[in-house]
C-alpha cells in the first residue's frame, strides 16, 4: 500500500515539473517575442544618410546609390531622398535586407546605445505600468499624418509619453508596445479629425477594413485617410472633407514598386477645448 502512495506521488510530482516547465517556456517564448517586435518596430539604429558613405566604404568595386539603397529595402528612390532630407534612421528589419542586398555586416555601424536605450525605456516602462491604472504611450511630437496632400516624416524620434487609463486602452484594443501618438496636420478630414489633433495609431492593426481611418505611408508622405478596399488589390483612399479633397485610389497591382504601406489603424483621436 505503501508503495502504491509513493508510486502515485511520484507521478503527480513528475507532471507537476513538467507543467512547471511548460509555463516558464512560455513566459520565456512572449517575453522573447515582445521583445523582438519591440526592436523590430520601435528602434532606430542609424541614420540613412550615413548608408550610403558606409556601403561606398565597404564595396569600394561597385557603384552604391540610393536608387540601389530603395531597391535593397523595397522603396522608390524619391522615398529614400525624402527620408535622408528628414533625418529618418534605419529600422533593424530594413538594415538586414540591406546587409543581404549588399552583402556586407553592419553590426559595427549600429548606434547600440539607441537600442539599449529603448530596452530600457521598454524595460522600465513595463514595470510602471504593472504597479498603475495606467498605461504609457510613446508621443511621436514631430511626426505629422497630414490630412490634405501629405508631409514628409521629418522626425521619428521620441518626443514625450502619454498616459492613458487601461481601461480606454482595453476599450480601444490597443498596447502600450504597439501605439503611439502622433499629430494631425490639414484639413482633408474635418469634420472629423482637425489639424493639431493628437492621433494614438496602433501598429499591429494593418488589415484594411472598409470605413476605417488608418495612417499609411504614400510615396514617402504621411496620411490619415479612410481606406477602403477593392480586390483584389486596389486601395480607394477617402478624405471626409470631400467637397475640397477627392478620393484617389492606388492599385498596387498594377503599380508593383509604388511607396505604399498602412503604418497602423487610428483608434482615437481628440483635441484640446478651444
Amino acid at each position: 500500500m505503501l508503495l502504491i502512495i509513493v508510486l502515485i506521488s511520484f507521478i503527480y510530482f513528475i507532471k507537476l515539473c513538467k507543467t512547471i516547465i511548460y509555463f516558464i517556456k512560455q513566459i520565456v517564448n512572449i517575453q522573447n517575442k515582445t521583445f523582438s517586435n519591440f526592436i523590430k518596430q520601435r528602434d532606430k539604429i542609424m541614420y540613412l544618410k550615413d548608408i550610403k558613405p558606409i556601403l561606398q566604404n565597404l564595396k569600394k568595386d561597385k557603384k552604391i546609390t540610393l536608387e540601389s539603397i530603395g531597391k535593397a529595402i523595397g522603396v522608390k528612390k524619391s522615398t529614400i531622398s525624402n527620408r535622408i532630407k528628414g533625418n529618418s534612421k534605419v529600422q533593424i528589419y530594413e538594415l538586414k535586407k540591406i546587409e543581404s542586398f549588399f552583402d556586407v555586416d553592419l553590426s559595427n555601424y549600429i548606434d547600440k546605445e539607441n537600442v539599449k536605450s529603448g530596452l530600457d525605456f521598454y524595460m522600465n516602462k513595463a514595470a510602471r505600468e504593472e504597479e498603475s491604472d495606467f498605461i504609457e504611450l510613446r508621443v511621436k511630437g514631430e511626426v505629422y499624418a497630414s490630412m490634405g496632400f501629405g508631409v514628409t516624416v521629418y522626425d521619428e524620434t521620441q518626443t514625450g509619453t502619454y498616459k492613458i487609463s487601461k481601461e480606454l486602452a482595453r476599450d480601444l484594443n490597443i498596447s502600450s508596445h504597439t501605439s503611439e501618438v502622433i499629430f494631425a496636420s490639414g484639413d482633408s478630414m474635418y469634420p472629423t479629425i482637425e489639424g493639431g489633433d493628437s492621433l494614438i495609431v496602433d501598429t499591429s492593426k494593418t488589415e484594411i477594413y472598409d470605413g476605417k481611418i488608418y495612417c499609411v505611408r504614400i510615396d514617402g508622405q504621411l496620411y490619415a485617410k479612410r481606406l477602403q478596399l477593392i480586390p483584389p488589390k486596389k486601395i480607394k483612399v477617402i478624405s471626409d472633407n470631400n467637397e475640397k479633397y477627392d478620393a484617389f485610389y492606388v492599385d498596387l497591382a498594377k503599380q508593383i514598386d509604388y511607396d505604399f504601406a498602412v503604418i497602423g489603424e487610428v483608434r482615437y483621436w481628440g483635441r484640446i477645448a478651444k
